[in-house]
């Protein structure tokens, strides 16, 4: 007998982040899950963090299984149904983390294999990116960006034909297009911009933005943000006495605690140090 819905509890996701382009679930896993189906409209990546599992994967009548331990990482395709158990192997507690990849990264036509366990070092590094900017309450744009290149490097891996072409004459970002996205940025520093509204400022493809940006630029979308955030938050450290946490939250910083670590990951001291250096 299959019962639909997944049999786990949901620890914690991304969803109240504003993240446009992926959805990041941890959910804490049973030791014993009898079969059941589930269906995503998006391409799913699951990976376990800790535990470990003998899990199996209906196609028909027949059941295929392997065994996942922590960093083992399968892969769903979109829309298709799928029937799982699995029971666990070890004493140690149970949790996964499904990366939930929007459509819109998907090209049309792409057909995704099911795949019990996946090994590659580029989704397992770009997981891992994900899941701690889930820590860190990471703003849409970073978390969007990641989402992108992972989704683009999958589909590469399946079929790489499907990938958006850049088209002649857009190689290149000119300086006006380039300045329009840096002055949009300047005036939603305070705002979760999303990778999405930035490219569209263009008339481009996420995947086209990510590339021919960072062409232009140096570095990617999220990280000349953070800058223009930080040195934001610099220029009112010194020349005003405003609470850092309003500090924070005007250079779009959810928390003061986050402001504080990417501040001193920038300029090697806190906010508060920085602000009674001499000279200010």
């Amino acid at each position: 007998m299959t019962r639909p819905g997944l049999p786990f509890r949901i620890v914690r996701s991304s969803s109240r982040l504003g993240w446009t382009a992926v959805r990041l679930d941890e959910y804490e896993d049973p030791f014993v899950a009898e079969p059941f189906a589930t269906r995503s409209p998006s391409l799913t990546l699951v990976r376990v963090s800790s535990g470990r599992y003998r899990i199996a994967s209906r196609n028909g009548r027949r059941w295929t299984s392997d065994d996942y331990r922590p960093g083992s990482i399968g892969i769903t395709a979109p829309g298709k149904e799928n029937v799982l158990r699995w029971q666990a192997t070890a004493p140690a507690r149970m949790r996964s983390q499904h990366l939930h990849l929007a459509p819109s990264l998907v090209p049309a036509g792409v057909t995704f294999p099911d795949a019990l366990t996946l090994d590659d070092a580029y989704v397992q590094a770009s997981l891992q990116t994900l899941v701690s900017a889930l820590d860190d309450e990471a703003p849409a744009v970073y978390a969007d960006s990641v989402a992108a290149a992972l989704a683009a490097h999958v589909v590469y891996r399946v079929a790489p034909t499907s990938l958006p072409r850049v088209r002649p004459g857009r190689a290149v970002l000119s300086a006006g297009e380039v300045d329009l996205v840096v002055e949009f940025m300047h005036a939603h520093l305070a705002d979760d911009i999303s990778l999405e509204q930035l490219a569209e400022l263009l008339g481009l493809s996420k995947f086209h933005f990510l590339r021919v940006f960072r062409g232009a630029t140096g570095h990617t979308p999220a990280r000349y943000l953070g800058r223009l955030r930080l040195r934001q938050g610099a220029r009112l450290l010194r020349s005003s006495d405003r609470p850092v946490a309003a500090i924070a939250a005007s250079c779009g910083y959810r928390s003061p605690g986050q402001f504080a670590a990417a501040f001193r990951r920038e300029y090697g001291c806190t906010p508060r140090a920085y602000r009674a250096r001499p000279g200010r």
